[in-house]
């Protein structure tokens, strides 16, 4: 007889996980590169889930959760999602018969150090003006 309860999955996990995974990383990068801070961050990789894949559930814990996973403050490298330059973005794929389909990539993933964001609410130093940490 089974246990009760849920089945276990030992790891795996649907596409829908990888594109959910992607969206978050991607929106989270682009607000963090442009001087959010994580909370706002956060919420706008939450806003920008929600536009792109309407139907996919994502909530701001679901985000913190792919944050600590792919972006660790432990390590020092992490997965950085990026678009790619649109005139580079369509790439021929070779198909089973032989012929060749023209495919969009959508988002690039790459693995690299992991950027360190200035905080927002650091003390000036006596003695410097004008500069932050």
């Amino acid at each position: 007889m089974n246990k009760p309860g849920r089945p276990r999955k030992n790891g795996q996990q649907d596409m829908r996980m990888l594109e959910r995974i992607t969206l978050a990383l991607f929106a989270y990068g682009r607000a963090r590169d442009a001087g959010e801070k994580h909370s706002v961050a956060i919420s706008e990789a939450v806003k920008y889930v929600r536009e792109v894949v309407p139907a996919m559930p994502i909530s701001e814990t679901e985000v913190k959760r792919i944050v600590a996973a792919w972006r660790s403050k432990e390590r020092p490298i992490c997965l950085l999602v990026t678009k790619p330059d649109p005139a580079r973005s369509v790439v021929r794929v070779p198909r089973r018969d032989g012929r060749f389909v023209n495919a969009r990539i959508t988002y690039t993933a790459s693995v690299g150090p992991r950027p360190i964001y200035p905080r927002a609410n650091t003390a000036e130093k006596p003695g410097e003006i004008g500069t932050k940490c």
